[in-house]
């Protein structure tokens, strides 16, 4: 059930109404219902005009599993286009979450979006957030910016935009329905999404003669930090034909060895590495792995993947 809060009505009429092409930034904090509004959005605008949806919240992403971005067009749901952030935070994968959400607001015109909904990540706080979210709008160049707000905490950010000539702002204010939830839910939704998208893989092997290798390629003579990578085997627009589970990786050879869903495996024009691990058979709690930039020494080093809640 969706609550709907004061404002929302004439903001769905009016992209209904307007006749022209559309897009809609939605901001806020993590918890602030930025999904919750871009879904009621979309129901009510796909009911009259072709609506694209683009999930750019890479840790609790609805579209696609997580560490991607997502668009579908409606009002059938066509078959969801990811690109690969590699991540389930923005922070490190600045520049691939920006490239993603514009590549993916691109595909949506491509597509024949009228309207086109951004559900933006939820990195708002301190210097990084706001220039970070100043750095999506001015490149995603929105008609509308949302803004659900508590307080006046994103401020920092719209007051970039006050005085331009076709951003219009809305702010709302967060939802008393918002139920905040916690690290631990937030992790058990993402290892539920990625045991749901890995059910029914199986192991394939790629030839790498043609291929590229891009993002965080692992040292393979680091075994430690080949097998269990989360990669992103992509078609030659850079948008994920299916993500995998490194079993092999010899570049030597020219081999990649992946868990992966059934796919053709001539088709592959790149893979992206990820900063992710991930253990399917892990206890809950655990699948998750986070894996930090290589040391000087070419080593990777592995941590925990428990980044703060505010980039959840």
């Amino acid at each position: 059930m969706i609550h709907i809060s004061e404002g929302w009505d004439d903001l769905a009429t009016a992209l209904i109404e307007s006749g022209l092409r559309e897009s809609v930034y939605i901001i806020g904090a993590t918890d602030s219902g930025k999904t919750t509004l871009c879904r009621y959005l979309l129901s009510r605008t796909s009911a009259h005009v072709r609506t694209g949806c683009v999930d750019c919240d890479t840790g609790q992403s609805w579209i696609g599993p997580p560490t991607t971005e997502g668009m579908t067009i409606h009002p059938r749901p066509s078959k969801p286009v990811l690109r690969f952030v590699g991540s389930t935070s923005p922070r490190g994968h600045l520049v691939q979450t920006l490239t993603a959400a514009k590549r993916l607001a691109e595909r949506a015109l491509e597509d024949g979006a009228r309207i086109t909904l951004i559900d933006s990540p939820g990195l708002v706080h301190g210097g990084v957030g706001i220039e970070f979210q100043v750095q999506m709008i001015d490149l995603l160049r929105p008609d509308h910016i949302v803004a659900l707000q508590r307080g006046r905490e994103l401020e920092g950010v719209l007051a970039n935009f006050a005085r331009h000539p076709t951003i219009q702002t809305h702010r709302f204010p967060v939802s008393t329905a918002v139920v905040p939830r916690t690290v631990a839910e937030r992790r058990r939704y993402r290892e539920w999404r990625f045991t749901a998208y890995f059910a029914g893989a199986q192991v394939q092997e790629i030839a790498l003669r043609e291929p590229g290798l891009q993002g965080r390629v692992p040292d393979p003579e680091n075994r430690s930090g080949v097998a269990g990578r989360l990669v992103s085997l992509n078609d030659p627009e850079n948008f994920v034909i299916v993500l995998g589970i490194v079993s092999e990786f010899d570049p030597k050879g020219r081999t990649l060895t992946v868990f992966a869903p059934p796919f053709d495996t001539t088709s592959v024009a790149s893979g992206r590495f990820g900063s992710v691990s991930l253990d399917l058979e892990a206890p809950p709690g655990t699948m998750e792995c986070h894996r930090s930039e290589a040391s000087t020494q070419g080593q990777t080093r592995a941590r925990p993947h428990t980044p703060p809640p505010g980039l959840l």
